[in-house]
């Protein structure tokens, strides 16, 4: 237990306006939506808010704070508790703040795909509003998630897609009994945060010889394949060109 209740005030104060302003920076340098969905931010700002107003509470004169804990212990003297900070309590709070600052911040990436199923358009359900956006799409402003949703709805409304232009953007992944110039183009479709977090791909077929290695974002430029027996059109790549990774890797439904 820390005795001294200035010092506690202080730590207190530190941790939570501290805390506050590393969630602030994570919405700054869009790192925050590398975990969670752009749609919330606002629930992170007012968490951020929050943080800082309780932080400043802790800034009152000791005098406010001895006579308000004097007057607890007076009326609520025979319950056996206290609101003290100890020095592990202070390290399990900054613990969060400090791998925040020390580790990266990553986006998923290729190295997720290991253990989970990419969904090239065999999902049993999509939703509605997925559904309604792709259909008022051109064909070449079609993301990932489009195309996908495309081929899922294709079984109902006869939709063909042979000789169709597509323009993708996504990163390499390549299964280990792939064949040569075959690879999965894939964006990871974020709902809430990156725990509901799954795959969405498409695949292409390039007899390009580009230097491309698994997790490299590359944009696609090519034409659509339906093969006999396949699950999905294959995407016959006319250019594939390295490209830097978005600022917003996940497609939201």
């Amino acid at each position: 237990m820390i005795q001294n209740e200035r010092l506690q005030r202080a730590i207190k104060a530190l941790l939570l306006i501290g805390l506050g302003f590393f969630l602030y920076s994570k919405i700054a340098n869009g790192t925050l939506y590398f975990y969670i969905s752009e749609r919330y931010s606002w629930l992170t700002m007012i968490a951020f808010i929050g943080l800082i107003i309780v932080g400043l509470s802790y800034r009152r004169g000791p005098d406010a704070q001895d006579h308000n804990h004097h007057d607890h212990a007076h009326h609520d003297h025979h319950h056996d508790h206290n609101h003290g900070l100890t020095w592990s309590g202070a390290f399990l709070v900054a613990l969060p703040i400090l791998l925040g600052i020390l580790v990266p911040p990553q986006p998923l990436g290729a190295s997720a795909l290991a253990t989970r199923e990419i969904n090239i358009g065999g999902a049993d359900s999509v939703m509605p509003s997925v559904v309604r956006r792709s259909e008022q799409k051109a064909a070449i402003d079609r993301n990932i998630l489009d195309w996908v949703t495309a081929f899922r709805m294709s079984r109902s409304s006869g939709e063909r897609f042979d000789g169709v232009e597509a323009n993708l953007v996504g990163f390499v992944y390549r299964e280990a009994n792939q064949a040569e110039g075959t690879f999965w183009l894939a964006r990871f479709i974020v709902g809430c945060c990156v725990a509901d977090a799954s795959p969405a791909a498409v695949l292409v077929r390039s007899s390009l010889h580009g230097d491309f290695e698994d997790g490299d974002w590359v944009r696609v430029d090519g034409r659509f394949h339906t093969e006999v027996g396949a699950q999905a059109p294959v995407l016959m790549a006319e250019t594939v060109d390295l490209i830097p990774a978005p600022n917003q890797p996940y497609l939201y439904p």
